[in-house]
């Protein structure tokens, strides 16, 4: 960005670029990205719901959330190899999914309903 502050979602693009990952971690970022933007348009759209302790909140619920999968990342960028990698792509999955969730339940928790897509569910 401009000021030098990294996006949001770079972490997720450098995950979703990477030649490390597997079809599971895509999908789990898609998930990610998805009840994201849905909360993100929520709250463009019904601002009153979302005021400024709202934001506090948000950062004091999802914030160590993000922070958990950025870790798990540069745990998964640090191991030498194959057979070392894959517990740090089991911890990737899990920061993944518990950010995924905790997002959905502070959406919930403001009165906004998001459709988990689970991408990697299988068609109905």
């Amino acid at each position: 960005m401009l000021d030098g502050e990294e996006h949001w979602n770079a972490v997720l693009a450098e995950i979703l670029l990477s030649r490390k990952i597997g079809a599971a971690h895509v999908r789990l970022v898609g998930d990610l990205i998805s009840v994201t933007a849905q909360l993100d348009l929520a709250a463009r759209s019904r601002p009153s719901a979302f005021p400024l302790d709202g934001i506090v909140d948000y950062e004091d619920r999802v914030g160590p959330l993000e922070e958990a999968y950025r870790a798990a990342w540069q745990a998964v960028e640090a191991a030498p190899d194959r057979e070392r990698r894959a517990p740090e792509l089991d911890g990737l999955a899990a920061a993944l999914t518990a950010a995924i969730e905790g997002v959905a339940a502070f959406a919930r928790d403001r009165g906004v309903e998001v459709r988990l897509h689970r991408f990697d569910a299988p068609p109905r």
